[in-house]
């Protein structure tokens, strides 16, 4: 076969083979503002910070209950301590007059969730 006859040849079965490059995830990057306004039009405002994945599933863990439920006081104070970054040091029981608290459980269990599932 002529040196001719080969290159041809050779670009016939060579095929580019094109990299697939991972997805980064990066769970850890920015903090998330949330803010709620109450009726008086007060805003009430908080930071969140992604505790990592390790101390989110800990937090899962820590508020599932032996029949699979999940405790929802459990849930949130966990969630207020590792998540809510701004105002620092809240608890749940700071929540007796506090306005927006099912908002805010709702919006801290969209961040953490929407941040282990990335």
């Amino acid at each position: 076969m002529s040196n001719k006859a080969e290159q041809t040849e050779t670009k016939k079965t060579t095929k580019a083979v094109k990299k697939i490059m991972p997805v980064e995830v990066d769970r850890l990057g920015e903090n998330e503002d949330y803010v709620y306004t109450d009726k008086n039009g007060a805003e009430w405002k908080y930071t969140f910070q992604f505790p990592g994945v390790r101390k989110a599933y800990e937090i899962l863990d820590n508020a599932t209950m032996a029949n699979g439920q999940i405790a929802r006081s459990i849930y949130f104070d966990e969630m207020i301590q590792n998540v809510i970054v701004e105002p620092a040091g809240l608890t749940l029981d700071d929540f007796d007059d506090r306005p927006g608290l099912d908002e805010l459980y709702t919006a801290l269990d969209l961040f953490l969730g929407a941040r282990i599932s990335d």
